[in-house]
């Protein structure tokens, strides 16, 4: 027997119209495009700084590393999709007022201004031509006026033929302007490679653009590949470059839920998903195909952290907090309008001391992530193609 759901489990990529170019997957060089072993001599190599305690960012975090060397940006947006780029602007905060609405009055307030501020009046002849039965029904007094009203039709006719005229020209310039101008069109769709970002937009260049990256962005490109060194500024000396483990434990202490959501991060990154920032849709993770550029987003990712041993999930202060039943309802309605799939990823304790979450290299390895997969179940389309046979008792008669 086969099922309906089996059928509907594929899911399907919905591609976006873009001209722009997949670029490669990790921004380091990689044997199977480059055709050369990676080694220490062609390995690229970036640069950032932590920022911490500003205010909060498009990803919803106050701590972030930034990038600001405009090659850097571009690399490493462009081969993976790391980071949201930012436009470094004065920060002016918008100022909002409120006021009392009340439903039915501004249409009054309208129409009594449009009556202040009317300049025509209704024109007779406009009837009289239109319906002959009018006719017989003139008064005395529209009689009088019908010699003003010539006057008047011929004045209206000359301001016509001259509004006609100037909607020629204007018709004119317009189509010269665009046979002139092609790109007119391109440019209102937006940028369409990474040199017209400055070009689009005349009051933006490339020096004042920058890349934020989450914590988890920037532990997986110094920590998984090896590409980046961040550095630090304290109080009274340099910036000084950090190492692997000072990220670790300076993440970790910035934020408590670090080491939970990197392993969700590097699960879904070391099996080719785009991950990036889910806050947009209260959610953790997006997954994409190639890119948010070239597919919508197919997956929401929510991180839940779990005993290994009795499948309790952890409630300690400062963790993520678990999903209620009701959450879950909320959650899978907004995934089914916006056409995602909702995936729950439960990262599993398994044996973890005090000592272990110091370090990477002890507290990665007994951290193990299951996915759950949550879906609304459908009684029309889980029945079965065929109705099985029942099986049917025969007695004797006695």
């Amino acid at each position: 027997m086969k099922r309906h759901y089996e059928e509907s489990n594929e899911i399907e990529f919905r591609a976006k119209r873009t001209r722009q170019c997949p670029g490669q997957p990790l921004p380091v060089p990689l044997a199977s495009i480059t055709g050369q072993p990676p080694s220490n001599f062609i390995w690229k190599c970036y640069k950032g700084r932590l920022e911490t305690g500003l205010n909060e960012n498009n990803a919803g975090r106050f701590n972030f590393v930034t990038v600001n060397n405009k090659d850097h940006v571009e690399s490493l947006y462009t081969h993976g999709f790391f980071g949201t780029i930012v436009i470094n602007r004065s920060n002016i905060e918008p100022e909002y007022e409120t006021s009392s609405w009340d439903p039915g009055v501004d249409f009054e307030r309208v129409r009594r201004e449009d009556e202040k501020n009317k300049s025509w009046e209704e024109n007779i002849s406009f009837w009289k031509d239109n319906s002959k039965d009018n006719t017989k029904d003139v008064n005395e007094e529209e009689a009088k006026t019908t010699t003003c009203d010539k006057s008047d039709d011929n004045t209206n006719q000359q301001f016509n033929e001259s509004e006609t005229s100037e909607l020629k020209i204007k018709v004119d310039t317009e189509e010269e302007k665009e046979k002139e101008d092609p790109k007119e069109e391109d440019e209102c769709n937006g940028p369409q490679s990474w040199s017209e970002v400055a070009s689009f937009n005349q009051n933006v260049s490339l020096k004042d653009v920058s890349l934020q990256l989450e914590l988890c962005e920037a532990f997986y490109l110094s920590h998984a590949l090896g590409c980046l060194v961040v550095l630090r500024e304290e109080e009274g000396e340099e910036c000084q470059e950090m190492s692997l483990l000072q990220m670790w434990r300076q993440y970790s202490k910035l934020e408590s839920d670090f080491p939970y959501r990197y392993a969700a991060y590097h699960h879904f990154r070391s099996r080719g998903w785009v991950t990036r920032s889910g806050y947009s849709m209260g959610s953790d993770w997006l997954l994409y195909k190639l890119g948010p550029p070239f597919y919508h987003a197919s997956f929401t990712v929510y991180v839940e952290a779990v005993c290994g041993s009795t499948g309790k999930v952890l409630s300690k202060p400062g963790l993520i907090h678990p999903v209620t039943w009701t959450q879950l309802l909320a959650l899978n309605r907004l995934n089914e309008n916006v056409n995602k799939h909702m995936l729950l990823a439960r990262v599993e304790e398994h044996g973890i001391q005090q000592q272990d979450i110091l370090s990477p290299t002890t507290m990665l390895p007994k951290l193990a992530v299951s996915l759950k997969r949550m879906k609304r179940w459908q009684p029309r389309g889980e029945r079965w193609d065929e109705k099985p046979q029942v099986p049917v008792q025969m007695y004797n008669k006695t």
